[in-house]
């Protein structure tokens, strides 16, 4: 047994496990994998194999069938019963002729291909490179749905940390004859604000699941986008005054009437209004603007855009493509007191997209960031 390599992984190439009992082949296979300059670790038999796996943690497992004492159906068996080898693809390679029983007991095992000896090297990395690719994209999905996991969780814990220590604080006052008075007020309406986030959690989470599953059913009307913005920013006036932000509004003139679903746009309208007032400065400015857009396979004028811009804090370049991914939060976000559930952008994405529309983003760290959203007109209007 040989080990080509530990000491350093190759990010763009995989760290490949060959098990055969032959060191013939295993020498073929490492001559053909290090011109590749692909990491490889050697094993001669099923056991060793199940200890590299263990050791090496290799991205995939080159695996022969016909090996003595533990043959290759017997050594994948067992890599599927660890949760530490598990999930690593495994290819399996043989001599003998192609069984259709075999490689169907194969594939139920987990095996991701099954080549026959001798073996073409060239479609051998074509297949290495493709599991390879597939596979870092399911540890990239792992990662971010464990992190996704932990935000929730914080975020859950924290409101309902508050929502117990209200409830323990009254109990004790209760209990000493002080629960009454404004500071009791006070009390309730934190245990309220608390309640009230936990909500929005919840129900952002729950929108999240139903778009991704195509369960919400769009109630259309044909509408004008100014209308539905005017609805959508009516409960602002308080907050902006409160900022000292100024609101201001910009509608083009003659555009054509909308098909979409009032409540869900006004839904993509105030958490974007939202946004751009949580980041903007006192003094500063949130500008809403609607005018003629652009939507692919739609001719001129089918279609409709609004644009919310801030002169808020702006966001840095490399984070622009992850803020409609689900809890992702530009770092900016962290220097501001209410940073809310880093769910928003995801559901105003899946709602646009539900309307076949599209929404994007531009930005200039420190001067400000402008959301774009844009829809097709409603059909009639565009043919006439």
């Amino acid at each position: 047994m040989t080990d080509a390599g530990t000491s350093g992984r190759l990010n763009d190439q995989p760290k490949v496990l060959a098990v055969d009992d032959t060191e013939d082949n295993l020498d073929l296979l490492e001559f053909a994998l290090r011109k590749k300059s692909m990491d490889i670790v050697r094993a001669s038999s099923g056991a060793e194999c199940l200890e590299m796996a263990v050791k090496h943690k290799p991205d995939i497992i080159l695996l022969d069938i016909q090996m003595p004492d533990m043959d290759g159906f017997e050594t994948l068996r067992r890599l599927r019963h660890n949760p530490e080898t598990m999930k690593i693809p495994v290819i399996f390679l043989t001599a003998a002729k192609r069984d259709p029983k075999s490689i169907e007991e194969g594939l139920l095992l987990g095996a991701s291909e099954y080549l026959t000896k001798p073996i073409d090297m060239d479609e051998l990395f074509v297949r290495i490179n493709s599991i390879f690719k597939l596979y870092k994209i399911e540890r990239e999905l792992e990662e971010t749905k464990a992190k996704f996991m932990a935000m929730l969780v914080h975020d859950l814990r924290s409101p309902l940390g508050g929502i117990k220590s209200v409830f323990e604080l009254l109990i004790d006052l209760s209990k000493e004859g002080k629960a009454s008075g404004p500071e009791i007020l006070q009390i309730i309406e934190s245990a309220l604000l608390s309640s009230t986030g936990l909500l929005d959690l919840v129900n952002d989470l729950l929108d999240l699941s139903k778009y991704q599953a195509g369960q919400v059913r769009l109630d259309r009307a044909t509408v004008d986008i100014g209308a539905v913005i005017e609805m959508s920013v009516s409960g602002f006036s308080v907050s902006f005054s409160n900022k000292e932000v100024k609101l201001a509004k910009e509608y083009g003139q003659g555009l054509p009437m909308v098909s979409l679903d009032p409540r869900k746009i006004s839904q993509v309208i105030t958490n974007l209004v939202s946004n751009a007032l949580k980041f903007t400065p006192k003094g500063g400015t949130v500008t809403i603007q609607t005018f003629p857009g652009k939507l692919p396979g739609i001719a001129q004028q089918g279609a409709v855009s609004v644009s919310i811009a801030d002169t808020g804090i702006g966001i840095k370049a490399e984070e622009i493509p992850l803020l409609f991914s689900h809890y992702r939060q530009a770092s900016s976000a962290k220097h501001v007191k209410d940073k809310g559930t880093g769910l928003g952008l995801a559901i105003c994405k899946l709602i646009v997209e539900a309307h076949g529309g599209t929404i994007g983003i531009s930005s200039i760290l420190g001067k400000g960031t402008t959301f774009t959203f844009t829809l097709p007109v409603a059909q009639s209007t565009s043919q006439s």
